[in-house]
C-alpha cells in the first residue's frame, strides 16, 4: 500500500496536539494553574492535619515540597487531574525532558500525592508503587470496581 505523501505514522501531527491543548485549555484551567491550584489545596489540607510543610527555593528539585510529620522528613510530588477519560483520572505522574516523559525514581521523592480536582479526592502514593511509571489510573469514587490504589485514598 502506498503512503500519501506527509502521511502521519500513527503519530498526531503537532498542528493536532495543538489543537488539542487548546481544547484543553478551553474546557478548564491550563495545566500549570491546575497544578498550582493542587500545591495550594495540597498545603491547606497538610497544614489543617498538623503536618509542617515547607517549599524548596527554586525549581530545581524533582520534589514540590518537604513534609515533617514528627518522625521524619518527606520529599513530595503534587500532582492534579480533572481529566476523566475511558473511566479512570489518568494522573501523569512523571517530570520531562526535552518532552520525553521521565519516570520518578525513588532518590528522588518519598510520595506522589495525586489530587482528583473533581472528586476533591486525595490519593497519597509511595515512591515504590510509581518507580518506572509515567502515569496512574484512578476510578472515579462510588465506581464498582476499585481500582488498584484505592487503598491509598
Amino acid at each position: 500500500m502506498d503512503k500519501t505523501k506527509g502521511a502521519s505514522r500513527g503519530r498526531n501531527p503537532a498542528s493536532c496536539q495543538r489543537s488539542a491543548r487548546k481544547a484543553a485549555r478551553a474546557r478548564g484551567l491550563p495545566g500549570a494553574k491546575q497544578g498550582d491550584l493542587g500545591e495550594a489545596a495540597f498545603v491547606y489540607k497538610a497544614v489543617s492535619l498538623g503536618l509542617v510543610v515547607a517549599k524548596p527555593y527554586g525549581n530545581m528539585h524533582r520534589y514540590d515540597f518537604i513534609v515533617d510529620g514528627g518522625s521524619g522528613l518527606w520529599r513530595v510530588q503534587v500532582k492534579a487531574c480533572a481529566t476523566f477519560l475511558d473511566g479512570f483520572y489518568k494522573v501523569r505522574i512523571c517530570r520531562r525532558k526535552d518532552g520525553v516523559p521521565i519516570a520518578y525514581t525513588a532518590s528522588e521523592i518519598d510520595f506522589v500525592l495525586a489530587c482528583i480536582v473533581p472528586e476533591q479526592t486525595w490519593y497519597v502514593v509511595p515512591v515504590r508503587e510509581v518507580v518506572g511509571r509515567t502515569s496512574l489510573s484512578f476510578r472515579p469514587k462510588g465506581f464498582p470496581r476499585l481500582d488498584r490504589h484505592a487503598h491509598y485514598r
